[in-house]
């Protein structure tokens, strides 16, 4: 029997979905609690009062999220604009059974943190519900639906989260450090029904109101130098000695490491940014001429379009990141937001002084799970460029490459200068670090290139 709550909430509810709606709004409705079986009758007569074509629903597992792929869909499961998004448990439920497997979660909830200020920062606003369940609450579940079901891949599994393992002891400290302004946790009660679906419609429609009518001040953030600058170090000078034999020789041992990285079930995110005409596409080609095309994909990033216009920065990389045993090599990233973003005016002062830590945030989550991550800036000196520059002009074959705009990034040399020091100082960690590649000489370039990411994946596969 469906819950009921009165007529003029469930209007109140309808005519809130249109200004979420008409304001191009994106909220994210979290909800946690101690069984799956409640909180899905829970959610499912909460989804039944909204219009569905605003809404999406994800059922997060947390046994299932194991690789970068698997645990950043908390990202490319965002609501777009103008949308909801309801998670059917989260990066909570993760956090309780580390805790109940003996395991340190203090990082994961860290991560979770940054995670929740991303979404927050950049347009989200989070409820987060926590259904409190009393052991009366779910043997009347029980005896009402029977057994919970074998696990199976059908949508009719019960999510088998053990619900002695949501004791207080764990869950209230948890929600007590977590419970953040950008991000706060309202507590429902669940014993009669009806009871508990008003209280989840009153909880939401007061936490969305208020941010719409009293937007999140958090305290300015700016970009740090915190991190050595190998590009202070760069010898432009440096020539490829033995290209052929040594290109064939990196290209075997990347051949047979990328066997080894499938086997072993991690996954390598190689990211290319640098000077425009510093050699990212040739070293991009002779790379993947190793590699099975079935294990690697290359993203080329240009401006945002379509969907991507309505998601967070983040959204259009993280869908894009390898499934466990792949390799994602982006052909210029995320690195946008610090460089191109700031100095032509597509982000404002406080997005770009909030890209490192979001940034970090983003990358040590990929680490976390298991991802590989080399970052590759190729450097040039400004003289080099304008020779190829020039050449690709006045060859046919390559015209197509130099474009106005490569004019005009070209005369904002010194501003792009500045801001490049500043992206790799503030991001260059220990789990994704940058490789400075001296690509005044192409073959040289190129082999460096080749050889940091033979070096990175036996170091990584203990080979």
């Amino acid at each position: 029997m469906a819950a009921t709550i009165s007529d003029d909430l469930a209007a109140e509810l309808t005519v809130l979905q249109r200004r979420i709606v008409n304001e191009n709004q994106q909220v994210l409705v979290i909800f946690e609690g101690r069984s799956g079986r409640v909180m899905g009758r829970v959610i499912n007569e909460f989804m039944n009062l909204l219009e569905p074509r605003g809404i999406t629903y994800t059922h997060f597992v947390p046994e299932e999220m194991s690789s970068p792929r698997d645990m950043l869909r908390y990202i490319t499961r965002e609501p777009a604009k103008g949308k909801i998004s309801i998670y059917d448990r989260s990066w909570y439920s993760r956090i309780v059974a580390e805790v109940n497997e003996g395991r340190d979660a203090d990082e994961l909830q860290n991560l979770a943190m940054s995670l929740e200020r991303y979404f927050s920062n950049n347009g989200v606003i989070i409820v987060k519900i926590f259904l409190n369940i009393s052991d009366e609450t779910m043997d009347e579940v029980a005896q009402r639906l029977g057994k919970k079901r074998l696990k199976s891949s059908s949508f009719l599994t019960d999510d088998h989260i053990d619900p002695k393992k949501w004791r207080d002891k764990i869950v209230m400290p948890m929600i007590a450090s977590t419970n953040t302004p950008f991000a706060p946790w309202d507590i429902v009660d669940v014993q009669d029904l009806d009871m508990c679906m008003a209280m989840v419609v009153h909880t939401f429609m007061e936490r969305v109101v208020h941010r719409l009518e009293h937007e999140v001040h958090l305290p300015p953030k700016t970009v740090e130098s915190r991190y050595p600058n190998p590009r202070k170090e760069a010898d432009l000078t440096k020539t490829a000695k033995s290209y052929k034999s040594e290109l064939e020789e990196l290209s075997a041992d990347i051949a047979r490491l990328q066997l080894k990285l499938a086997e072993s079930g991690r996954s390598m995110v190689l990211v290319f940014e640098g000077w425009d005409a510093a050699g990212k596409g040739g070293s991009i080609k002779r790379l993947v001429r190793s590699l099975n095309p079935r294990g690697y994909y290359v993203v080329p990033v240009a401006a945002p379009v379509g969907d991507e216009k309505v998601h967070t920065y983040l959204w259009r990389f993280a869908i894009n990141m390898p499934k466990a045993g792949h390799i994602t090599i982006f052909d210029r990233s995320w690195y946008g937001r610090m460089m191109v973003e700031p100095i032509e005016g597509f982000c404002n002062e406080d997005e770009y002084g909030r890209s490192a830590s979001q940034i970090r945030g983003f990358e040590k989550m990929i680490s976390e799970l298991g991802g590989i991550i080399i970052k590759f800036w190729m450097e040039i000196s400004p003289e080099e460029q304008l020779a190829r520059f020039e050449a690709r002009r006045a060859n046919p074959v390559k015209s197509w490459k130099i474009t106005d705009e490569d004019w005009r990034n070209r005369e904002k040399w010194p501003v792009y200068e500045e801001y490049v020091d500043r992206m790799i100082e503030s991001t260059n960690t220990s789990f994704a670090p940058w490789v400075v590649v001296e690509s005044e000489d192409k073959k040289y370039g190129r082999l460096k290139v080749l050889r940091t990411v033979r070096d990175a994946m036996k170091e990584a596969l203990d080979d």
